[in-house]
């Protein structure tokens, strides 16, 4: 890492990274363009041409009003001014830059490494055949992905020129990322590592050589849910608009029945079985079969949804983007759903909680604990694969249990 470089030098370095990622030219030179308004603002401001955060900050705050605390799509000119911004930001720190693309994106193997070709093809294999379900296993890629990107910026050809310092300077490379993000990095590392060494690509197991990241215990523990907040959150949610009768949807389906963000995304219409008023799914964590009770203010939303906001394209998925082509919503974006509601609504859980979609999942446990459910049909309900899976709700204490205490029918608005 150096260190006192100036945007010229950093802009040139990243851009010189996003050519050997294969970024289109057009994306490049949006980039440098960026770079030099960002180097102007930084003369006429603070008369230097050093990088450092506080000046971008500084710049993105005066010149762009981010963070605005809006809950619209950021314009474009934002968009890009910000990514120019971290993209230097951690440039300066690693040398190299998180490629933000789709994990999904499909890329030739030979564009990963110069020297590790049929290693990573011997590993993609090993993979796509394990018994894992289909998100792990876009994940693991996902991850080697962004370790040959690496690699690739520090002009190592492959795993046998690696060192315990390349390995550490890994991980600083990731530190733009949660902390949850950096453990599966890091999991997924040593499950490559292991691998290479048992089938004699390495002459060492480098697993050892791959820190663990002790999470504080705070990270793991789900905000809590006060009966007046739910309610604040969904009557925020304009019903009368497309986006609100979707969101709308969408919130109630996690708070009524805990469904995991992959399986809302994921949900058919054919998942709907209106005759029973259930909702007949195969989760895609656990591939296990689960059907939930389509309750009825669940049902009329949903309902009111699919006839009046969502659009008349064949798409077997239920929740869909609002504009063209309508594809289906990814899981991370059903995630954003409740974020763009709290900052709506002004609700900030502590710091150190699970705050997301996630958080109302727990948030049902522990409301059908508090209400006598045994953690057996609390395992059914979340469709857990194991009863073990639903013990760390057991943890909360009385009060909590009580301040969750509000039923599913109550929810409803």
């Amino acid at each position: 890492m150096k260190e006192n470089r100036t945007i010229d030098e950093l802009t040139e370095g990243v851009a010189k990274e996003m050519l050997r990622m294969k970024y289109a030219a057009e994306t490049i030179k949006i980039f440098i363009n960026e770079g030099k308004k960002f180097k102007r603002y930084a003369i006429e401001h603070f008369h230097t041409e050093m990088f450092s955060e506080d000046i971008g900050a500084k710049y993105l705050s005066e010149k762009l009003g981010f963070p605005s605390g809006t809950t619209e799509p950021l314009p474009r000119i934002q968009q890009l001014a910000i990514n120019c911004v971290r993209r230097l930001g951690q440039y300066a720190i690693t040398d190299s830059f998180l490629n933000r693309r789709s994990p999904k994106e499909k890329m030739p193997i030979n564009d990963w490494s110069a020297g590790d070709n049929s290693i990573i093809i011997a590993y993609i294999d090993y993979v796509q055949t394990a018994d894992n379900n289909e998100s792990t296993k876009e994940r693991r890629m996902h991850h080697i992905k962004r370790f040959y990107d690496f690699l690739g910026s520090r002009d190592i050809p492959g795993v046998n020129g690696l060192s315990a310092q390349t390995i550490s300077d890994y991980l600083v490379s990731l530190s733009g990322l949660c902390p949850v993000d950096i453990s599966h990095h890091l999991t997924t590392l040593r499950n490559y590592f292991r691998y290479l060494y048992r089938q004699e690509y390495c002459s060492k197991d480098l697993s050892s050589s791959v820190p663990t990241i002790r999470r504080p215990k705070a990270l793991r523990l789900p905000a809590l849910w006060e009966e007046e907040e739910l309610r604040r959150i969904l009557s925020s949610i304009d019903r009368g608009s497309p986006v609100g009768k979707r969101d709308y949807a969408i919130i109630l389906t996690v708070v009524q029945l805990g469904l995991r963000i992959s399986d809302v995304a994921g949900l058919r219409l054919d998942s709907l079985k209106w005759e029973r008023n259930e909702i007949e799914i195969v989760q895609q964590k656990t591939g296990k079969k689960l059907i939930q009770p389509l309750l009825g203010d669940l049902g009329w939303a949903i309902i009111d949804y699919i006839r009046y906001a969502r659009s008349k394209v064949e798409e077997p998925f239920v929740f869909l983007t609002l504009n063209a082509p309508y594809n289906p919503m990814a899981p991370h974006t059903v995630g954003d759903v409740l974020r763009k509601y709290m900052r709506l609504c002004g609700i900030n859980k502590p710091a150190g909680t699970v705050s997301g979609m996630h958080s109302l999942r727990h948030a049902l446990a522990r409301r059908l604990l508090s209400q006598g459910t045994s953690l057996q049909e609390v395992a059914d309900i979340l469709g857990h694969s194991s009863i073990l899976s639903s013990a760390p709700y057991l943890k909360v204490d009385i009060d909590g249990l009580r301040d969750c205490g509000l039923s599913l029918a109550e929810v409803g608005l």
